[in-house]
């Protein structure tokens, strides 16, 4: 049955695929209908009418009728949806509102239809299929994939309408489908608490010796992956011998009922992975999965610096980085396994791009999707079918090259993840590179990092929080200090001058006790972000949550050196 749906969902791609060619050959007039059939659906909404979408015949009048939007300015007419009021910012019901990680702020309740779902569906279970498919033909083998995910529903509006992360609205909608595709049982995609749902994700993985990939929403989620895979070693092996979960682990005694289930006890293969996990975990995944072909997760970016950790268990495996979206639109699509960058999809969303000047200035006019320049930086600008016009989602991107006619572009950064102090407007992109050259130097184990700016002192400086693998009882922050500060001044000019004018001060490190980013994101959790969605916010203003924990767990200075 998973080789008859995965054949099928092959042929389905193929033909979204061939339309998707013919799409980006021509992607500037395939976007301008999609703006137009986007205002006609949706003319007779409360939006709609206060705008005249009825009256607007062309681009050019679009942008004069209609502001440049953000969230605050949706937020009274989302509150009046969820309370089950139809027909305001879109004629279409609402099928669930996805709720944003909450990473650059307060969370957002993005509203979801069918109509948009299934678009973005088009693409992340059509399309990139196929391009897995062609990536990876020659050892293709029909089998199931391992899939990192959930489809927990965190709670409902006052109206009844469920709210839950994007990923996890697009995997309920294909509920009857997930056995056949992916190795975890549907019970284990509705466990809440993250451990024991990796735990129970590898359970049920390591029965399937022909896995065929791993997929999960960030690399970061493989990475904790393989780390719960290494810790709790012997308990998997002992479950796979019994067949059945250990007592120890903390589930529902009806949910173990069920699970066990599933299980039946298989010796051969206990034995097999406890030889292999003997002999260690380096590129352990290829030893008991030697059919695993890819790993697909969104990398590249900020998420870059988790690459090195997971290719140490993954060896060669490609890391796969298929697709590029937001709980507001889908994006981009990879064609291409051994680059991260991702092709515009043009009939996804109505597109401009905010031109971005080599200093951060922002142009005042937007450009249009066949407008854009190689090698240039833009802000997002989308306008769904959803209910959001001409919407700011915060993501800057870089063009890189172009698939046919269409826009191929890398992400850089979030814009509201920026230190700027003294207008030097450090991004994630600069953080990145900064980090990772310093943590190389120092042969540091880096877990993750977030950044606070500090204007307690003048001039004011960045506070960075690491947490390292290493033992780092006795380490001096000093070398560290400045290696990380002369990186900074080579990956940002303007950061580079602001020190050299005294505007900004020598920045500060904190090195951070074991396990610290484990309890921010287990408090991050608790705020009802999806366990596969939360990001460690990379700026930290005025988050006293994550700052209470960060205070909790710091090392203090020892003034011996381990360096």
């Amino acid at each position: 049955m998973s080789k008859v749906i995965y054949k099928i969902s092959i042929d389905l791609g193929g033909i979204v695929k061939r339309n998707f060619e013919k799409e980006t050959k021509n992607c500037g007039k395939v976007n301008e209908e999609v703006l137009f059939k986007i205002l006609k659906s949706n003319d007779k909404s409360e939006i709609g009418i206060k705008f005249k979408f009825k009256d607007i015949k062309s681009i050019r009048q679009f942008k004069d009728s209609v502001p440049i939007t953000e969230y605050k300015d949706y937020e009274k007419y989302i509150n009046r949806m969820a309370d089950g009021e139809g027909n305001v910012l879109m004629s279409e019901k609402v099928e669930y509102f996805g709720h944003t990680s909450g990473t650059t702020g307060k969370q957002k309740l993005v509203p979801c239809t069918k109509n948009s779902r299934r678009r973005a569906s088009k693409y992340m279970a059509l399309l990139v299929n196929r391009f897995c498919y062609d990536n990876f033909k020659e050892n293709w083998n029909y089998a199931r994939g391992m899939m990192i995910a959930d489809i927990v529903m965190t709670t409902y509006t006052k109206g009844k309408i469920p709210i839950c992360s994007a990923t996890s609205g697009g995997m309920k909608g294909i509920k009857h489908l997930l056995p056949y595709l992916y190795t975890s049982p549907i019970e284990v995609m509705e466990i809440k608490d993250k451990e024991t749902a990796l735990y129970l994700h590898l359970l049920f993985g390591l029965e399937e010796e022909e896995l065929l990939y791993i997929s999960g929403v960030f690399i970061s989620n493989i990475l904790d992956l393989f780390r719960t895979l290494e810790k709790n070693n012997k308990a998997l092996v002992r479950d796979i011998q019994k067949g059945s979960i250990s007592e120890e682990l903390n589930i529902d005694e009806g949910l173990r009922k069920v699970l066990n289930k599933k299980l039946k006890p298989n010796n051969k293969r206990a034995m097999e992975l406890e030889k292999e996990f003997k002999k260690g975990f380096k590129g352990i995944a290829k030893r008991i999965w030697p059919n695993l072909l890819y790993i697909a997760s969104v990398t590249g970016a900020n998420f870059s610096i988790y690459n090195d950790k997971v290719y140490y268990y993954i060896d060669s495996i490609p890391i796969y980085s298929a697709a590029y979206g937001s709980t507001e639109a889908m994006i981009g699509i990879n064609p291409y396994a051994s680059k991260v960058l991702y092709v515009i999809t043009p009939s996804a969303v109505f597109y401009e791009f905010i031109p971005i000047g080599e200093k951060g200035e922002e142009s005042f006019d937007t450009l249009l999707l066949s407008e854009l320049k190689l090698g240039g930086r833009y802000e997002v600008v989308i306008t769904n079918y959803a209910g959001l016009y001409r919407y700011k989602i915060g993501d800057v991107v870089k063009v890189v090259g172009f698939y046919n006619k269409c826009p191929e572009i890398e992400f850089l950064y979030r814009k509201n993840q920026v230190l700027n102090m003294a207008a030097e407007k450090t991004n994630e992109e600069h953080l990145t590179y900064a980090i990772k050259n310093t943590i190389k130097k120092l042969n540091l184990d880096l877990v993750d990092y977030t950044t606070e700016p500090d204007n307690s002192i003048t001039p004011g400086r960045y506070i960075f929080y690491f947490e390292f693998r290493n033992n780092m009882y006795g380490f001096s922050t000093e070398k560290l200090q400045n290696i990380l500060d002369d990186e900074l001044r080579v990956s940002n000019l303007a950061y580079n001058r602001a020190r050299n004018n005294k505007k900004l001060g020598m920045l500060k490190v904190e090195v951070l006790a074991p396990n610290t980013f484990d309890l921010i994101k287990e408090a991050l959790f608790n705020k009802g972000i999806s366990k596969n969605q939360i990001k460690i916010p990379r700026v930290i203003i005025n988050n006293k949550i994550v700052m209470d924990i960060i205070n909790r767990n710091k090392i203090k200075f020892v003034k011996k050196s381990v360096i």
